[in-house]
C-alpha cells in the first residue's frame, strides 16, 4: 500500500511572517489615541466602524484566496498523482542492462537501463527522489535521483546513480537473504518533490513494502584455462592451484568486483579456500576471472573422513555437494565490508561436476610408459581346475606424464587393494578376481613421474558357480574377436600419500566397463624384461638370453601325407617367468596350406632348465609349390606370415578350448633371426643338431662330397635325388651339381640314425669364368664361404619329401 503524506505550511503563517511590511490597522499605544484631537471620542468610533466594515471585506478575500490556492494544489495532484502512482504501482519494470561501475564500504556506483512495457498514456515526471530502503526496519542506503521522466512514447528510463550504505551489517543480511532465498521483502520510503508550480508545494512522501523476486539463475558454462599446479604452498600450507575460469552466462550485467575468498565446506570440514578476482564482468555475462585455490592441509581424522568420503562419492558417479561460502569478514579486506558479510552469511550448495576441467587428449601409451620391468611372471592354468586360473606377477612400470601445468605437489599410492569381480552384459557377476597379498603400490620420483610397482603371488579368477558359460563367452570374444568387453564392479581399499597428508580411503566404489579392441600389435617398450635376469656380475653375455636347444628329434609316425615328430627341447630359462599349462595344440597354415598342428603336453616352464617336448603334425605335400617356398624362404631368412588357429579339441582346458575353437592369429617369423650353434640373438638363443658336417671339393676330379649326420630316430630316412648350383657371393657362379642316388640302390642313400656317412664323390660340372676359377685355385687347402642353392628329394619312413634351400656361406674345403 501507498501512504502519502503533505507537509503543509498554513496560509496564514505565511501572511504572519509578512506583517511588518503593512502598517497597523488599529492605534498601537493609548497615547496615540489621546493625540488625535478634541473630536477623539466621536472619531474613535467611526474609526471602530470603519475596520469591522472593512476586516469583513479583507476576510472574504483572505478566504477565497486560500480556498483558490487550495483548489489549485488538489488539482495539481489530481494531475501528477495518478502518474506517480504509475511509477510507484504498476509500472512493473524489466532489467535491460545493468552495470556495478565500482563499490566500497559506503556505497555502490551503478548505471542501469529499464523498460516499461506496459506503460500506460501518461507521462511521468519526477525532478527529484530521495528513497531510503529498511530491511527488517533497519535503514540500509539511501538513493537520490532527479529528472526521472517516462513517458508513453519513451518507456525507457537510465539511472546513473549511487546506492549510499548506511548499514552494511543490514546491508550484508538483505543480500545473503535474496541469495539464499531468491527473494527478499524490503520497505521504500520516498520523498517525491515536483517541478513547475509543484515546487512551491508540499513534499510527497511514499511508503511500500516490495517483495524483491530474484529470477532464476541462467545456465552458465564454467571452463579453466591456464592451469598452473597444483604446486605444495609453503606459505599457508597444503597445494596450491592457480587458473583462469571462464564464465559465460546470459545475462545483462557488467560489473567490477574485487577480490574475494570463498571457503569450501564439506561435511562441515574447510577443505579448500578459494580466492576469487578482481573480477571484470563484461556484458553478456562474460568473463575471465582469475582464482587461486588451496587445497588445506589435512587437521584431523574428521578432515581425513571428509575427504575420503568425498572420493567415494565422486568415483562412485553419484557426485557430491559442497557448500561454498564466504570467509570471515575479516579477511580480503579489499572487498567491501557489506560484501564479504554477505558472502560470509550464505551457503551455497555446489555440485563436484559444476566446472568442466580442460581436456587433455593423453598422448600414446608408449610416449609416457618408459619402462616396464617384470621381476617375476608365472601363469598357471589345469583341466583340474579349468575355471580357476591364476598368475602371479611382481613388476615395475616407470609413468612420465607431460607435466604442462608445471605440477609439483607429492601424490602417492601407499597400498591399493582392489576387491572386484567381473559382471557380464547384464551386470551379473560371473566370476572373482582373487588376491591374496597387497599387490600395488605408486611413487614418485619427480613432478609427474612415477614408478609403479606390483607384487602378486597368486592374482586369480574363480568363476562363479552356474555362470561358465558367461566367462567361456568372454574369453571367446577376446581371443577370436580380439574385442575385451565385460565390466569390473567392487571396491578399493587404497592409502593415499598427499602434499596435504595421509588419506585411507576404504570400499572406494569401482564401476567400469571395458571395451577394448586390439586388432593391432601391442607394442611394450623395448626396455621391457631389462631387470628380469637374476645373473651373476660376472655371467657371460649368454646369460641374459633363453637357451633352446633341440635334443631328440623322433618320428612317431610317417604316411604319404603326414610325418609326426616328437621334438625334445632343453631350455635354460635366466628370467622369473614361466607358465604352466595343461595341454595346447594349433594349427599351422601358410598361404592357405595347413602346414602342420604344433601342440604340447603339460607345458611347464620356470627359471633354470627345463625339459620339454613338442609334438609336431607335419602335413606333406610333396608336390605343392608352397610347401617348397616355405622351405626356401626360411633357408634365406626371409619373413615368413604364418597363420596359428585354434580347433575344436585343441586343449582339455573347456573353457579355452571353446574360446580357442575359431581363434587366428597371423603372426610374422623372421627365419634371419635363425642361428647357427653357439650363436644368439636378441632373448632367445637356437641349438640343433648339425646335420651337414663337412663338404670337401676335389679340384682335379671335379668332385665334392658330403659327410652328414642323420639326427632323426624312429624312422628310415633315404637321400634319392640332389641337385645344387654354388655360388660365390651370390653372384660369382661356380659350378653346378646333379646326382641321382637312386640309379645304384633303388630306395636311395641310407642315412642311419646318429651316424656320420660320407656320399660318394658327386661330379661337379665346373663355371667356365676365370672368376670362378680364380676363388678355387685361391682357396687350395683352405675353405671357401660358398652360397648353395640346392634341391632335395628324399624319403622319411613312407613320406617322400622334396625340398628346396639355400645354404649361406657353407664353408667348403677346397682341395687338389
Amino acid at each position: 500500500m501507498t501512504d502519502f503524506r503533505t507537509n503543509s505550511i498554513a496560509p496564514a503563517a505565511e501572511a504572519a511572517a509578512d506583517e511588518d511590511e503593512h502598517e497597523p490597522l488599529l492605534p498601537q499605544t493609548p497615547e496615540e489615541n489621546r493625540g488625535s484631537g478634541p473630536a477623539g471620542g466621536l472619531s474613535i468610533k467611526h474609526r471602530v466602524l470603519g475596520v469591522a466594515r472593512h476586516t469583513t471585506t479583507a476576510l472574504g478575500v483572505c478566504l477565497a484566496a486560500a480556498c483558490l490556492g487550495i483548489g489549485f494544489y488538489i488539482l495539481y495532484i489530481l494531475v501528477h498523482v495518478p502518474a506517480m502512482l504509475e511509477v510507484l504501482q504498476g509500472s512493473e519494470p524489466q532489467l535491460e542492462s545493468a552495470s556495478l561501475i565500482d563499490m566500497d564500504d559506503d556505497g555502490v556506483l551503478f548505471a542501469v537501463d529499464l523498460h516499461f512495457p506496459n506503460w500506460g498514456r501518461r507521462a511521468a515526471t519526477v525532478p527529484f527522489a530521495n528513497t531510503t530502503i529498511y530491511y527488517h526496519e533497519d535503514a540500509v542506503g539511501w538513493l537520490y535521483a532527479k529528472n526521472l521522466e517516462v513517458t508513453p512514447h519513451h518507456k525507457r528510463l537510465s539511472l546513473y546513480d549511487v546506492f549510499h550504505v548506511t548499514n552494511a551489517e543490514a546491508m550484508g543480511s538483505l543480500l545473503a537473504e535474496a541469495a539464499a532465498r531468491r527473494r527478499v521483502t524490503v520497505s521504500a520510503q520516498t520523498g517525491i518533490s515536483l517541478g513547475g508550480f509543484g515546487r512551491y508545494l508540499p513534499v510527497v512522501s511514499a511508503h511500500r513494502e516490495l517483495e524483491l523476486v530474484l529470477p532464476p539463475l541462467p545456465a552458465a558454462n564454467i571452463t579453466f584455462q591456464d592451469v598452473v599446479g597444483p604446486v605444495d604452498d609453503t606459505v599457508d600450507g597444503g597445494v596450491t592451484m592457480h587458473a583462469k575460469l571462464l564464465l559465460n552466462a546470459p545475462i545483462p550485467v557488467s560489473a567490477n568486483i574485487s577480490p574475494v575468498r570463498i571457503d569450501a565446506r564439506y561435511q562441515n570440514i574447510t577443505i579448500a579456500s578459494v580466492d576469487i578476482g578482481p573480477t571484470t564482468m563484461f556484458a553478456g555475462g562474460v568473463s575471465s576471472i582469475p582464482v587461486t585455490t588451496n587445497i588445506k592441509r589435512i587437521s584431523s581424522s574428521a578432515h581425513e573422513e571428509a575427504l575420503a568420503n568425498l572420493a567415494m562419492k565422486i568415483s562412485s558417479g553419484e557426485g557430491a555437494e559442497l557448500l561454498l561460502s564466504g570467509s570471515d569478514p575479516s579477511c580480503c579486506e579489499q572487498a567491501p565490508l557489506w560484501l564479504r558479510q554477505m558472502l560470509h552469511m550464505v551457503e551455497i550448495p555446489i555440485a563436484t561436476d559444476i566446472a568442466q576441467l580442460p581436456h587433455y587428449a593423453l598422448p600414446p601409451y608408449e610416449n609416457f610408459v618408459k619402462k616396464v620391468s617384470v621381476d617375476k611372471l608365472y601363469a598357471y592354468w589345469s583341466a583340474e581346475d579349468s575355471y580357476k586360473p591364476w598368475a602371479g606377477i611382481s613388476a615395475q612400470v616407470l609413468i612420465e606424464i607431460p607435466n604442462t601445468s608445471g605440477a609439483n605437489a607429492t601424490f602417492e599410492i601407499e597400498s591399493l587393494v582392489p576387491h572386484l569381480q567381473l559382471v557380464d552384459e547384464d551386470n551379473q557377476p560371473f566370476a572373482t578376481i582373487d588376491i591374496v597379498a597387497i599387490p600395488i603400490q605408486l611413487k614418485q620420483v619427480a613432478p609427474f613421474k612415477f614408478v609403479v610397482s606390483c607384487g602378486f603371488d597368486r592374482l586369480g579368477l574363480s568363476v562363479v558357480s552356474g555362470k561358465e558359460e558367461q566367462f567361456t563367452y568372454a574369453m571367446k570374444r577376446a581371443l577370436s574377436d580380439r574385442n575385451l568387453a565385460l565390466g569390473i564392479n567392487g571396491t578399493l581399499d587404497i592409502v593415499l600419500a598427499t602434499s596435504i597428508g595421509l588419506i585411507h580411503i576404504n570400499k572406494l566404489p569401482v564401476d567400469a566397463n571395458i571395451d577394448w579392441t586390439f586388432d593391432a600389435d601391442i607394442r611394450m617398450p623395448h626396455s621391457i624384461f631389462y631387470n628380469a635376469i637374476d645373473a651373476a656380475p660376472n655371467a657371460e653375455a649368454e646369460s641374459s638370453s633363453a637357451k633352446v636347444s633341440v635334443n631328440r628329434i623322433h618320428v612317431a609316425e610317417t604316411t604319404r601325407e603326414l610325418l609326426v615328430f616328437e621334438l625334445g627341447l632343453d631350455i635354460v630359462n635366466p628370467f622369473t617367468y614361466g607358465a604352466f599349462i595343461t595341454d595346447l595344440a594349433l594349427n599351422v597354415n601358410y598361404d592357405g596350406l595347413h602346414i602342420a598342428t604344433v601342440g604340447v603336453e603339460e607345458l611347464s616352464l620356470s627359471k633354470g632348465k627345463n625339459t620339454q617336448t613338442v609334438y609336431v603334425h607335419f602335413n606333406n605335400y610333396p608336390e605343392d609349390l608352397r610347401q617348397k617356398r616355405l622351405f626356401l624362404e626360411a633357408s634365406v631368412g626371409r619373413n615368413i606370415t604364418i597363420e596359428v588357429a585354434g580347433f575344436p579339441n585343441c586343449t582339455r582346458i573347456p573353457p579355452l578350448e571353446a574360446s580357442l575353437r575359431e581363434f587366428t592369429k597371423e603372426l610374422t617369423v623372421d627365419t634371419s633371426k635363425l642361428r647357427k650353434p653357439g650363436t644368439s640373438s636378441g632373448k632367445l638363443a637356437g641349438s640343433f643338431p648339425q646335420v651337414l658336417q663337412e663338404v670337401v671339393f676335389h679340384i682335379f676330379s671335379m668332385a665334392a662330397e658330403a659327410t652328414v649326420i642323420n639326427p632323426v630316430s624312429g624312422a628310415g630316412i633315404w637321400l634319392q635325388k640332389i641337385e645344387a648350383i654354388g655360388y660365390y657371393h651370390e653372384d660369382v657362379p661356380l659350378g653346378t651339381l646333379e646326382y641321382d642316388f637312386t640309379a645304384k640302390q633303388p630306395s636311395g642313400l641310407r642315412l642311419p640314425y646318429n651316424q656320420a656317412v660320407t656320399t660318394p664323390r658327386l661330379p661337379i660340372t665346373a663355371n667356365e669364368t676365370s672368376i670362378g676359377w680364380d676363388l678355387l685355385r685361391k682357396a687350395i687347402g683352405g675353405t671357401l664361404d660358398v652360397d648353395v642353392f640346392t634341391n632335395i628329394q628324399m624319403q622319411i619312413g613312407n613320406a617322400p619329401l622334396n625340398f628346396t634351400v639355400l645354404g649361406k656361406n657353407a664353408p667348403v674345403k677346397v682341395r687338389l
